[in-house]
């Protein structure tokens, strides 16, 4: 079975960018391939705030992740460094840090770059969108 990291560095206010991503990751899971990590870094990151509230004709990204990593147990990674310089945090950074609210929310998970790299090194294949 080929595995293959995902990098996602494009912003949610690329929808044409972000379906191919989702389609692209439904189908290779459909077809039997298995996806070690979703990795969100740079402007991709935006897509683990859960505080972003999409409007009725707009898609919520973050939310069709959440249900691709429910359906097929894929981890949704989020660059740390990346997310905290644009003011988004987990639960445990806030409490950290005094703040009141945190925006990244399960199945979303913030961790470092060698998080990244150490998964990257057992896949196959890299694929960035």
């Amino acid at each position: 079975m080929q595995s293959i990291s995902v990098l996602i560095t494009s912003s949610p206010e690329s929808p044409s960018r972000c379906l191919n991503a989702l389609d692209f990751c439904h189908k290779i899971l459909e077809q039997g391939a298995a996806i070690n990590q979703i990795f969100f870094y740079q402007d991709g990151v935006y897509h683990a705030n859960g505080l972003i509230d999409a409007g009725s004709d707009d898609l919520h990204f973050g939310a069709r992740w959440s249900e691709l990593s429910n359906r097929y147990a894929v981890p949704l990674l989020v660059c740390v460094g990346a997310a905290t310089k644009r003011g988004i945090i987990d639960a445990d950074q806030a409490s950290q840090s005094g703040k009141a609210n945190h925006s990244v929310f399960a199945p979303f998970k913030q961790v470092g770059l060698g998080e990244f790299f150490t998964r990257l090194h057992d896949a196959e294949k890299l694929v960035q969108f």
